[in-house]
């Protein structure tokens, strides 16, 4: 999968999600997504949406699916250190 930006890898797993209509996964992604990205407590709401999508679903997720997710994941956990200077 080419380099794409954190809101193309969501937007790109919803298309596949919706697709298919794995509604368990989108029912986690969108508690806290598409909506604007700006403060910390909602990248870290994020994160936590997809570690849920990580620890329950990860039997309706494709494996390319679950590299994306895993992917979004560390890039959260990342900025969040930064963020907050952890």
């Amino acid at each position: 999968m080419k380099h794409m930006t954190l809101t193309e890898k969501l937007d790109w797993l919803i298309d596949q999600w919706c697709e298919r209509r794995e509604l368990r996964p989108l029912q986690f992604l969108l508690r806290a997504y598409p909506g604007v990205l700006v403060h910390t407590d909602q990248f870290g709401q994020l994160l936590d949406c997809l570690k849920d999508v990580k620890g329950l679903c990860r039997d309706k997720l494709k494996a390319e699916e679950v590299t994306v997710v895993i992917s979004l994941v560390n890039e959260l956990e990342d900025f969040m250190k930064l963020r907050l200077g952890s």
